[in-house]
């Protein structure tokens, strides 16, 4: 891979993995042999000889409980790498631009507008409909063969090996009995939430992605490439966004959406192997209402009403404490971090202003006061 150099590598470890990992002490001992650490990274990108990494298994609870893989940081910086230089620029070409998870320009704003422009441009009609449609615990779900013939011809055959080693990651035994452990522990200090927590899946061998990675992510919005495609093309949904796994489509006749959900389904269990979500699956009228990356929408008498959904809101709440965290600690500036707080605050989006600002107040004014 050309874009292998201490540039480039030095890059993705300063940019996206110093700042943003949370466990600092992971920081602290890579920082002490920092230059060894990224030349052993290169070492590795060039010469191909790599095992995958091993994954530090948790648990976590916002905005509900959720199994996580965390890399070390030099497997964190490779993850990232091969993102950055082999998925983003080999496949992007594929996407169609109402697929707007995790790529450059796009996420969860830009979803959100692209949702709401397409709302205004249906109030010409007296009513129209909206189905929103889950997959069943997509990223466990991902079947990795499919995923690998899908990449091959598309990647070199050295970009190819890198991606096969990582894809068959979470078919090592540890990962499951980890998995098993934690949900045990858990479940002995809250026997109240054992449900629930019985309930996260386990990894099935020659299935799923490992939660968390940044390949995970990039892979999880390419794996249903041809279904965009399909859906707008083949099956004339002109209004459609996709986040993942959460879609949304948009027209004014029912018939055409319940005709569109049953090719969908069709297509994602012989193609994919995949099932649909029946519980968060369903076409609602508009005035009726859904949410969709942390909003509710409705259409009332014409007019778009967006507001923040409570998870919403928890994720903006932990940014804001996050930012505070790194700042105290001395991980950014005052300057990056004030810049960042301030942006939530003067963000008027969807009636979310005052909600976000009383967060802004606890979280980051009164602890700055206090300190």
């Amino acid at each position: 891979m050309k874009e292998v150099n201490l540039e480039n590598i030095l890059a993705i470890y300063e940019l996206e993995i110093s700042k943003n990992v949370k466990n600092k002490r992971k920081i602290y001992l890579f920082e002490k042999n920092k230059f060894q650490n990224i030349n052993s990274i290169i070492q590795i990108l060039k010469t191909g000889k790599y095992d995958g990494g091993k994954y530090n298994i948790f648990l976590i609870k916002e905005p509900k409980y959720r199994i996580v893989m965390a890399l070390d940081i030099k497997d964190k910086v490779i993850n990232h790498f091969i993102a950055r230089y082999v998925l983003e620029k080999k496949l992007s070409k594929y996407f169609d631009p109402r697929n707007v998870a995790t790529r450059k320009n796009m996420g969860t704003d830009y979803g959100i507008k692209l949702l709401k422009k397409y709302l205004e441009k249906n109030k010409k009609y007296a009513n129209f409909y909206i189905l929103k449609l889950d997959i069943n615990k997509y990223f466990y779900s991902i079947d990795q063969q499919i995923l690998k013939d899908m990449l091959k011809d598309k990647l070199d055959e050295e970009e190819f090996r890198f991606l096969e080693i990582i894809i068959n990651s979470t078919n090592s035994e540890y990962i499951n009995q980890k998995i098993a452990d934690l949900k045990a522990r858990y479940i002995q200090k809250h026997p109240n939430l054992a449900k629930e927590i019985n309930n996260l899946p386990n990894y099935v061998k020659g299935k799923g992605l490992p939660i968390g990675n940044m390949t995970s992510q990039f892979l999880s919005i390419f794996y249903l490439y041809e279904l965009d495609h399909y859906i707008v093309h083949n099956l004339h949904i002109k209004y459609y966004v996709r986040y993942m796994d959460d879609f949304v489509l948009i027209h004014q006749d029912k018939k055409v959406l319940e005709n569109a959900r049953n090719e969908i389904e069709k297509m994602l269990i012989n193609k994919y192997k995949l099932k649909v979500n029946n519980k968060k699956t369903k076409i609602v009228g508009a005035k009726q209402g859904f949410t969709f990356l942390g909003y509710t929408f409705k259409v009332i008498n014409k007019k778009t009403v967006v507001k923040i959904t409570q998870s919403g809101y928890e994720k903006i709440k932990k940014k804001i404490k996050h930012l505070y965290y790194l700042y105290s600690n001395g991980f950014i500036s005052f300057e990056t971090a004030f810049c960042s707080v301030m942006s939530y605050w003067n963000n008027r989006k969807y009636g979310s202003q005052m909600k976000v600002r009383r967060a802004i107040n606890r979280y980051w004014f009164e602890k700055f006061n206090e300190k």
